[in-house]
């Protein structure tokens, strides 16, 4: 982790750097946020390396949910003025839930908000969810899968009149619903930084 020095504080969060998606083990783990006027910072470790930006670097933040099969996976982006970013995320080192770093990752995320809240209006680009262009894509997906998984069992249920049917509708059901929740919570939008959205931190 980060070395916390005065007015800073430590978050035992782990770390995705400039897009980082398929690993194994990431091995990228503590964030640091520095309060000191015009020197306030941001820290964290890549490969084993300390790296700091000013806050007056940042120009976009976005917050999202993934999935990793099983739960909802949340995920922070912070963009720098240079086109690098980090993802400062409540997975465990294999991108995986960690239930015991959620509360941890909903006070990184609000005391990171507290402090961009002072920036210039119009400085800092705060967004939710994902593109748009990506978010009409997982609609029609989870459109067609919708009409697979629960479509065909009610077509099946009118035509052979058999209420076993209704077990796999059922399944069906629920198959989908964690999707279409995941879908719903990353809904492109802006957002205020003084009300960061909190189902994006759950």
């Amino acid at each position: 982790m980060t070395t916390p020095v005065a007015g800073s504080k430590s978050y035992d969060l782990h770390v995705l750097p400039d897009g980082m998606r398929f690993y194994w083990r990431n091995a990228n783990r503590g964030v640091t946020i520095t309060d000191a006027g015009r020197e306030s910072s941001l820290a964290w470790r890549t490969d084993g390396c300390d790296v700091s930006r000013l806050w007056t670097d940042i120009v976009a933040v976005n917050m999202l949910s993934a999935s990793d099969g099983k739960s909802a996976v949340n995920h922070c982006r912070i963009r720098f003025r240079d086109g690098r970013d980090i993802a400062v995320t409540d997975a465990d080192a294999r991108g995986q839930v960690d239930d015991s770093r959620t509360p941890v990752y909903r006070d990184f995320v609000r005391a990171l908000h507290r402090r961009l809240t002072h920036a210039p209006a119009g400085a800092i680009r705060f967004r939710a969810g994902v593109s748009d262009g990506r978010h009409m894509m997982q609609v029609a997906i989870l459109m067609i899968a919708g009409l697979l998984f629960t479509g065909v069992p009610l077509v099946l249920l009118f035509v052979v009149r058999d209420w076993r049917v209704l077990g796999a509708l059922a399944t069906g059901v629920a198959f989908i619903w964690p999707f279409w929740k995941i879908v719903e919570r990353n809904r492109p939008r802006s957002y205020d930084p003084r009300h960061p959205p909190g189902e994006l931190m759950e």
